[in-house]
Formats: C-alpha cells, sequence, structure tokens
C-alpha cells in the first residue's frame, strides 16, 4: 500500500485527508513541519500533502529543509487562496503542484492518484534500466529486415512523430516500442503500454481516458487513466486495431489537440505524450468494414516500422537460441551450453507461427527437459518441436570433427536447398523464406553449387 504524509495544522483538514484518503493509501498525519520532517525519518513515505500557513515550521521552511536533506518524495501544496503567489514560490522549490482550499475532493484524488502513478511508473524504469530490458540491444539478430526496423526505430526515437509498428503476434513489437522510448528524449519519463485487446470494450475509455465518479453505475471512485499517467512520456498502445470505435474519436482529439475529458467529466485536460501504436493486422478490411476510422489510421501511420515475421529472418535463429540459452539456462538450473548443428537445422526449418516468443518458450521447454545435457542433440526435440513434413532431419549428415567454415557451409547448402525444394526452385519465394534477397540467394546457390533441377533438364535436351 502506498503511503501518504498529511502536513497541516488544522485538524479538521488532517482528519478531512483520513477520511478521504484512508481506504486507499497508508495516511500519517502531522500538524506541522517539524513532526512531518521526524515521521520522514520513521516512515516511508511516497507523497507528501503540505499546508503552506503554518505555526513554527511553515510550508516554505519544510520545502527547504527537504532539499538541503536530498529528499526526493513528490509534494502537493494545499493552500489557501490568499496564499496563491507563494504557492508558486513553492513550486519554485521542488513542489509538484498546488491545491486551492477548500478543495474539491474527487480533484484531489484525481491528483493524488496521478501523482502516485507517475511514481509507480519512473520506478519501473529504474527497474527496466537495472535489468537491461529497454534497450536494442535486447532486439537480437542482423537479418537485412530486421536491420531495416531497427534503423527506422533509431530514427524514429530522435523525433516525437507518432510510430506504428506492424508484425505479427510475436514478433517483438513490444520491444521495439520500448527501445524506442529508452533511447529518446523522453526517456527519463514513463513508458505507459495499454493493450487495446486484453480490456473489455465497454471499459477501453476509462482505462485510457480516466473516469469521474458517478459517471455510471458502478462508477463509486474517481481514477487516473492511462492518457495522464503517461504526460511527459509514451503511451504504447498494443494492438490499437482492437480499440473500440467510440474510444477511436477520443484518442483521435488527443493526437490533434493534445486535450481530452475524462469520462463523465466535464474539465478538459491537456497532457503532452508521444505515441507508439502497435497492430498485428492490416487495416484495410477494418476500415472497409467500419471498425476503425480511417482518419484515425492517417494520424498514427506517421513514421510505420515493419517487424519481420521469424521466418523472413531464419538466419537469426541460432543467435536468439544462444540468447535464450544464456537468459534461461541459470533460472531453470541448466547445464545446457550448446546445440548440435542438427538440433539447429531442425530449429531453422520450422514455421514458427508464434515467432520469437514462440522459439523462446520452446528453449525453455528444452532447458527444463534436458537440463543434465550440456549438449541439444536432434532426437532431444522429439516431442517437443512437432516434426515437419518439408524437414527431413535425417538427410543431414553429421558434422562432428569438420572444420567450422565446412560444417557451416554444409548446413547453409542443406537449408537453402530446404527452401528451394518447399518452394519448388521459385528463387523469390525461397530467397523470403529464408530472410534475404533473390541476389543474395543466388549468389550463395552458385558458390555452393545448388542448381536448379529445371536448368539441368533444358542442357540434357
Amino acid at each position: 500500500m502506498q503511503t501518504i504524509l498529511a502536513i497541516d495544522d488544522e485538524i479538521s483538514i488532517r482528519e478531512s485527508y483520513r477520511i478521504i484518503l484512508g481506504d486507499t493509501y497508508r495516511v500519517y498525519l502531522a500538524e506541522s513541519g517539524e513532526e512531518g520532517l521526524k515521521l520522514l525519518q520513521e516512515k516511508h513515505v511516497d507523497l507528501i500533502l503540505l499546508d503552506l500557513s503554518m505555526p513554527k515550521m511553515g510550508g516554505m521552511a519544510f520545502l527547504e529543509e527537504l532539499e538541503k536533506r536530498g529528499e526526493l518524495v513528490p509534494v502537493l501544496i494545499v493552500t489557501g487562496s490568499n496564499t496563491v503567489d507563494i504557492a508558486v514560490k513553492a513550486m519554485k522549490k521542488g513542489a509538484r503542484e498546488f491545491v486551492i482550499k477548500p478543495f474539491d475532493v474527487d480533484d484531489l484524488l484525481l491528483l493524488v492518484e496521478r501523482t502516485l502513478e507517475e511514481l509507480r511508473e519512473k520506478r519501473e524504469l529504474s527497474t527496466l534500466r537495472e535489468q537491461g530490458v529497454a534497450g536494442f540491444e535486447n532486439i537480437i539478430g542482423d537479418a537485412p529486415a530486421l536491420r531495416e526496423a531497427i534503423a527506422g526505430a533509431r530514427q524514429a526515437m530522435e523525433v516525437d512523430s507518432t510510430v506504428l509498428v506492424t508484425g505479427e503476434t510475436g514478433t517483438g513489437k513490444d520491444v521495439l516500442a520500448r527501445a524506442i522510448h529508452f533511447g529518446g528524449t523522453r526517456k527519463s519519463n514513463p513508458f505507459v503500454p495499454l493493450s487495446c485487446c486484453a480490456i473489455p470494450a465497454n471499459l477501453v475509455e476509462s482505462e485510457l481516458f480516466g473516469l469521474t465518479k458517478g459517471a455510471f453505475t458502478g462508477a463509486t471512485e474517481s481514477r487516473v487513466g492511462k492518457m495522464q499517467v503517461a504526460d511527459g512520456g509514451s503511451l504504447f498502445l498494443d494492438e490499437i486495431g482492437e480499440m473500440p470505435i467510440e474510444a477511436q474519436g477520443k484518442l483521435l482529439r488527443v493526437l490533434q489537440e493534445g486535450t481530452f475529458y475524462a469520462v463523465g467529466g466535464n474539465r478538459e485536460i491537456e497532457v503532452d505524450v508521444r505515441f507508439i501504436c502497435a497492430t498485428n493486422r492490416p487495416f484495410d478490411k477494418a476500415i472497409e468494414e467500419g471498425l476503425f476510422r480511417q482518419d484515425l489510421f492517417y494520424r498514427i501511420n506517421v513514421l510505420p516500422i515493419t517487424m519481420p515475421p521469424l521466418r523472413k529472418r531464419r538466419e537469426d535463429i541460432p543467435k536468439l537460441i544462444a540468447h535464450f540459452v544464456a537468459k534461461h539456462g541459470p533460472r531453470v538450473n541448466s547445464r545446457v551450453k550448446d546445440f548440435e548443428p542438427r538440433a539447429l537445422s531442425r530449429l531453422m526449418s520450422c514455421q514458427w507461427p508464434g515467432n520469437v516468443r514462440e522459439l523462446e518458450n520452446t528453449v525453455e521447454r528444452i532447458l527444463v527437459c534436458n537440463r543434465s545435457e550440456t549438449v541439444i542433440k536432434a532426437e532431444f526435440l522429439n516431442g517437443i518441436v512437432a516434426s515437419d513434413g518439408s524437414t527431413d532431419v535425417n538427410a543431414l549428415e553429421d558434422f562432428s570433427g569438420l572444420p567450422l567454415q565446412e560444417a557451416t557451409q554444409r548446413l547453409e547448402r542443406h537449408l537453402i536447398k530446404q527452401a528451394l525444394e518447399r518452394c519448388e526452385y521459385v528463387q523469390s519465394q525461397a530467397a523470403e523464406s529464408l530472410g534475404t534477397t533473390r541476389r543474395i540467394l543466388k549468389y550463395k546457390m552458385d558458390q555452393l553449387g545448388i542448381t536448379d533441377p529445371a536448368d539441368k533438364q533444358s542442357i540434357a535436351s
């Protein structure tokens, strides 16, 4: 439970804080600045509500002492109307905002919730940085299609324009969105994700824009929306194509004017938010069927980036596997260090409809099921990786004892021949399935001595 320290010399105000906030937060009360400082030494505090005009140590002196001590607790000033000038000075001393007495209970609750939500987001941001999960270093691979996506993301992080990331489920759209935010100018401010398909349609608006108490039956309290939490930072709207049409109009207003109204509210709220959107399917059909606004699509499709499916960058699979072994091996107490070429070949030939996410889950399962092994052999994958009719596991020779370069060439030859056979030797299709270009594929075929059977037939005739 988050904690609030409320400092006010009027007992009626202190009791009001206890009644208003006590059900949701742990509230400590102090009647003077000195008592507030003492409580700060004894208790963990997430937010301070501070009166300015108090006998003994007043609010300004309290703020100065906080500054000397290096305390970083956010402070909200609650003051009488005749001290507004002093309140402004207090904000220059580090206070975040001020509320005029007598205050509106709903407005105070909204402000407190928004401030504490921002604090939670910043703490999560710090955790992400410590864990190293926010940068481009977590996007593994160097296939041409992936390099193109990363280049677009690096360009996007230098500006505040809206980004639309498209790609199949599991391709890493959320990872790319985080990399754009944490590599840009807003990296010190919140990154707020919202999955539009994970929330019931009738709750999307209140989750996104906030809720005013009494807006509808069951709305027993006001709530800050993700839009306000993301103020100054980035809002990641995952699967935006699933957003209800009613909410799309309000989102369009924010994109155009930077303002919105909470559900049931009559106060215009202004925000500064950078939008990163993602979808796993094209908008054409949704727009045609009236399920997605065409004007909203134009607004979000400013900087389009496509994350390629794993089947179009198969050459990255060994690197991804090595990454997931290092990531999950210690956690599941696995001794696995490597995969033999035949096992890699089998994994590289799979279609991976769930893309990188499916591959990661599969590698983790392989590690758990073979914890005592150090090298994963092809037969260890039986029962874990489905047999693909286009994959002849036994057709690949044993590479043990071969020099690395020769083994690599033979593995490449095997995979290219498989792709060509699957695509009936249509080179453009085979190149796409391998995540490369037709020109590079033709170069590899010549280098490795792979010929099209149709060419042999025409020579013989």
